[in-house]
């Protein structure tokens, strides 16, 4: 088995989160794990989110006592079963 070398470890954890592209309307859908540095969703047509798309999320943190949360991400990983996101701090732009 290979050495897991990410910077925040992953929990398994299922929450509802509302995704929103720039100029478009939110969609509901379900994390499959989150971490400190981003998430994993799961989506059913994957291939329509281009890495390096820029994205927003809002949903209720579940690693800091359900904080009402908004963060700003970035499509890192394309999978069958969904997306990969980094958060991201626009002062990093």
């Amino acid at each position: 088995m290979s050495e897991n070398k990410r910077r925040y470890p992953r929990k398994e954890i299922k929450v509802s989160v509302e995704l929103t592209f720039l100029d478009q309307p939110y969609t509901i859908v379900n994390t499959r794990d989150i971490s400190e540095g981003g998430m994993f969703i799961e989506v059913n047509s994957a291939q329509e989110f281009p890495i390096g798309e820029m994205v927003n999320v809002h949903y209720l943190d579940p690693l800091n006592d359900d904080e009402d949360t908004f963060k700003d991400a970035v499509i890192v990983r394309i999978a069958n079963e969904g997306i990969g996101i980094s958060f991201i701090e626009m002062g990093d732009f």
